[in-house]
């Protein structure tokens, strides 16, 4: 998005406003002032196309153990299965009204699951709800759950509120069938589902929630086109490559803080700059689990070129290719850039090389002028709309690597005692990339990588990769010290 203007965004928007709203122009107070600063950030968001992490995002799920909480009623205690079955309990019933003469240790020897004299009249309550709470409660839980996937297949929003009236909703249909939809069963729905909330990191249209199905579809043809040409490829001659967006000031969204505060508040060096202003960065991760170097970094600079100045004292590391454009952002230019200097130097034999269809990059021109003898380049493009579930570096990866950097800047911000911090400088955040792509291709997330390659369904392996992700290994506390030896 280079030829997007921010003053015409915002010409634009106040022509809006002005059609829409009438309001006298005033000097702008300091809410005010904030919410442009916040208007600025996500405009800045939207054009970079950032997706935000938080800090508890790592690729973690619930535990297993989460899909095997209880259920509870509205008391709190647990329900759990029958083992007495409904057909029994009927006979049972039947029986028994029958013979309303007999004594209870007669009609026991018949019926000998009927322990106590009261089960009778529980039995006949359950016969009337239509089953046990147990079962009761799966169906109401099976009908809630059904409902939000509906919802979210749709990407509409689903809240608390929404949960307890479906609940309630589905418990109306059973007579006599005391429920609640209390907090403490919201909360075991929730983990046993794995369910939770979640900030919205784009919005789509409704048309764009139709052609879903169709996307779908495209998702799987591509994935049945690739997988059968794995085979014809060495696993590490078969590449996936994308670009992504890095903030100059990488700032958590959220920090523990005392219950109850009325605001909530978080400091960076520079709202204005460095938090709104990114660069590019652009990895290569092999099938067989490796990432190749160096890694492409395109900073931001006015001129879109290095001073000779800063190309006599930026920090190089053999790791690193670095460039630079006015916007941070790639273009052809910069595409043919990455070509020659990470894909075609130092690499020959046969490629398989999988990217999306980002426009400055489509022309197939860029690669078969690249051909040689001894390099030859078969490029598949991912369909449109199909990156987030068939592009092996943004199924899994990026988090990581987004994680394992904003670990460095939270670091610097607490515990670092410097008053200049280092990695808003340039060198500092090249030497952060530097370090970053150096953990990264660490033996020890060979596998990680290689799962980065299942979650997006190019895989002709039968089993899933077993792995330690980022958090697990390099942020483990335990007082263990073969964590000190992975690398």
């Amino acid at each position: 998005m280079d030829s997007i203007n921010f003053l015409s965004v915002a010409n634009a928007l106040v022509k809006i406003i002005k059609n829409t709203y009438s309001y006298d122009e005033t000097p702008p107070n300091i809410e005010e002032e904030e919410l442009a600063q916040l208007l600025l950030e996500k405009l800045h968001d939207i054009t970079h196309e950032f997706i935000f992490i938080d800090e508890n995002e790592n690729g973690d799920g619930p535990s297993e153990d989460d899909t095997f909480q209880p259920y509870t009623d509205q008391e709190g205690n647990y329900i759990l299965l029958s083992e007495v079955s409904m057909e029994y309990k009927k006979r049972a019933v039947e029986e028994f009204e029958r013979h309303p003469g007999w004594k209870f240790l007669t009609f026991q020897q018949n019926f000998s699951k009927v322990r106590q004299p009261n089960y009778i009249n529980r039995w006949k309550k359950q016969i009337e709800m239509g089953g046990t709470k147990y079962e009761l409660f799966i169906e109401i839980e099976n009908y809630v759950y059904q409902q939000f996937k509906l919802c979210r297949e749709q990407y509409l929003p689903v809240h608390d509120m929404d949960l307890k009236k479906w609940a309630i909703l589905k418990a109306s249909e059973f007579n006599g069938l005391m429920f609640k939809a209390s907090h403490s069963w919201l909360n075991t729905f929730k983990r046993r589902n794995r369910i939770v909330s979640r900030k919205i990191q784009k919005l789509v249209s409704f048309r764009a929630v139709k052609e879903v199905e169709d996307i779908q579809q495209d998702a799987e043809d591509f994935r049945a086109q690739i997988v059968p040409l794995l085979k014809n490829f060495a696993h590490n001659k078969i590449f996936n490559t994308d670009q992504t967006g890095f903030r100059y000031e990488m700032v958590s969204a959220r920090t523990l803080s005392t219950q109850g505060e009325r605001y909530t508040f978080g400091s960076c060096s520079s709202p204005k700059n460095k938090c709104t202003h990114s660069y590019t960065v652009q990895y290569v991760i092999t099938y067989a689990g490796d990432i190749l170097d160096p890694v492409f970094i395109c900073l931001q600079e006015n001129d879109g070129t290095f001073g000779p100045r800063v190309l006599d004292t930026m920090f190089i590391a053999p790791n690193i290719y670095v460039t630079c454009t006015k916007s941070g952002k790639l273009n052809r230019s910069k595409v043919e850039e990455f070509l020659d200097e990470i894909i075609v130097n130092n690499r020959n034999g046969n490629l398989l090389y999988i990217q999306d269809m980002w426009t400055g990059q489509t022309d197939r021109r860029l690669y078969t002028s690249r051909c040689t003898d001894d390099l030859n380049m078969d490029v598949r493009f991912i369909p449109e709309h199909c990156t987030d579930v068939c592009q092996p570096l943004d199924t899994y990866f990026h988090r990581q690597l987004k994680y394992l950097a904003r670990q460095f800047y939270s670091f610097e911000s607490v515990h670092a005692k410097t008053p200049t911090p280092q990695l808003l400088t340039r060198d500092g955040l090249l030497k952060m990339q530097s370090l970053v792509h150096y953990l990264l291709s660490a033996p020890v997330f060979r596998n990680m990588i290689k799962y980065c390659w299942f979650s997006s369904g190019i895989w002709d392996g039968e089993d899933r990769p077993v792995f330690r992700n980022v958090k697990e290994v390099c942020f483990n506390f335990h007082n263990d010290m073969k964590f000190f030896n992975i690398f």
